[in-house]
């Protein structure tokens, strides 16, 4: 299993990466909505993706 990466973006649309506890992630996923957070989980890969997908888009500009 590779290495797991938590964002939580707020009802203003900020976002920010929350440190992931591998063993309570389950946890931290319902503290984060629970809190009226949007969390989002990627793995390694599906965060190299939308990383080059986000300077794709900010190219464009």
């Amino acid at each position: 299993m590779g290495k797991k990466y938590l964002f939580s973006e707020d009802a203003n649309g900020r976002s920010r990466e929350v440190k992931v506890d591998p063993k309570h992630l389950d946890r931290q996923i319902r503290d984060e909505r629970a809190a009226g957070r949007n969390p989002v989980v990627l793995d390694e890969d599906e965060r190299i993706r939308y990383g080059l997908l986000s300077q794709q888009l900010k190219g464009r500009r």
